[in-house]
């Protein structure tokens, strides 16, 4: 173990100092920097104060391009974004609205008839602009869609029921026979056959009475078709359509017949009234009035038939039943015929019209003549060319 003494303390005390004034010298503190002179401030300040402006200067720029360039393009874009959204909005629904139209109009339809809707409804849903939607034709399509439905029903209703026993009911017009049926399915469009019913004709017998002038002039013959109308105040409603004339009675007036006749003929004998003498070569003395060469007479003939009696005398057997039949068959029907060639008739003649008619139209007639004032509001007119028309 090393013992120190105390002459080994200062030999470090030495050392320590010795090393100490080795030990380079200590820097002294830097003095503090002088205070700026008033005018270094002064441009210090107006050097701020311009970067300041210039900033504002540069805000204010940037606020009225936003304001007045950049803030209108914006509003532009988002007004044009809104119109754009509008239109697709409208433009889809003016495809539900056009697919909702094909789906009424082929409603009610089997579907071997309403094919073509399912084509339309992609046609629609495909359509890019206003224009395609209108060029698709749904009232067209569904025209011809329930016109072969319809012209399917009529012909297989007619071998049913007939060609003269079947009507089409559409809308406020009524078609009768097959003919006529068929040619309204043609002509009709889809918004009235939709609602169209093809029936059978279930009619009745109904004898109207009337004047000439109201029973279609007289010029109607059993076969035709008439229509009648009710003159209500200024209007004429139809209350019967297309009619058939079944029969035509007229009243059993009396016919008169008178007829006279006076012939003259020359050159046949002769005769004197007085003196003188007559030789087939002329004359040779004549005294007083004579008549030579001339013959005259003069018949007269007037007969009057009552078809009344003679109807009553056929009926008691009195006539032979074949030779009565022969003379008064269709008597009315003749003597119309007649008055319509040569133009002439009686025009206070009054008819008996046998008309086969639907039940419906027949109630409406019937009660028109529960008094004679509305019963002189009837007309009838006919629906149809009469047979004696044909060839004029």
């Amino acid at each position: 173990m090393e013992h120190r003494t105390e002459s080994g303390a200062e030999d470090i005390v030495s050392r320590l100092e010795a090393l100490r004034k080795r030990a380079p010298p200590k820097a002294e503190a830097a003095p503090a920097a002088p205070a700026p002179p008033s005018d270094d401030r002064r441009r210090r300040l107006y050097r701020i104060v311009g970067v300041a402006v210039i900033i504002l200067i540069i805000f204010g720029i940037f606020l009225a391009g936003y304001k007045f360039l950049i803030k209108p393009m914006e509003e532009k874009a988002k007004i044009e974004e809104q119109q754009a959204a509008k239109a697709r909005e409208a433009f889809a629904k003016a495809q539900q609205q056009k697919i909702a139209e094909i789906e009424q109009a082929f409603a009610g339809l089997p579907p071997k008839y309403a094919a073509k809707k399912d084509e339309l409804i992609t046609r629609v849903r495909g359509a890019k602009s206003a224009s395609d939607l209108a060029a698709v034709d749904v009232a067209g399509a569904a025209s011809a869609a329930w016109r072969e439905y319809l012209l399917a029903e009529a012909a297989a209703k007619k071998e049913v029921f007939g060609e003269d026993r079947i009507m089409l009911v559409a809308g406020n017009a009524t078609y009768k026979g097959y003919e006529r049926v068929v040619a309204a399915i043609s002509g009709l469009s889809y918004s009235v056959l939709k609602t169209a019913t093809i029936e059978q004709i279930r009619t009745v017998f109904v004898p109207v009475r009337l004047p000439r002038a109201q029973a279609a002039g007289g010029f109607m013959m059993p076969g035709d078709y008439v229509n009648i109308y009710y003159k209500n105040n200024s209007q004429a409603v139809e209350i019967v359509t297309d009619a058939r004339v079944v029969a035509i009675l007229r009243a059993t007036a009396s016919i008169s017949l008178s007829e006279s006749e006076n012939r003259i003929v020359s050159g046949q004998g002769g005769e004197a009234k007085g003196e003188g003498s007559i030789t087939t070569s002329g004359v040779s003395s004549l005294k007083g009035p004579i008549s030579i060469g001339i013959r005259q007479s003069s018949s007269s003939t007037t007969y009057t038939v009552n078809l009344k009696e003679v109807q009553k005398a056929a009926a008691a057997n009195k006539i032979d039943p074949s030779y009565i039949e022969a003379a008064l068959r269709n008597y009315g029907i003749k003597l119309s015929q007649l008055e319509i060639e040569s133009q002439l008739g009686d025009f206070d003649e009054e008819y008996l019209i046998l008309l086969e008619m639907r039940e419906e139209e027949a109630k409406a007639l019937i009660s028109k003549y529960l008094s004679d004032k509305e019963k002189a509001n009837l007309q009838m007119v006919l629906s149809q060319p009469s047979s004696w028309m044909q060839g004029r």
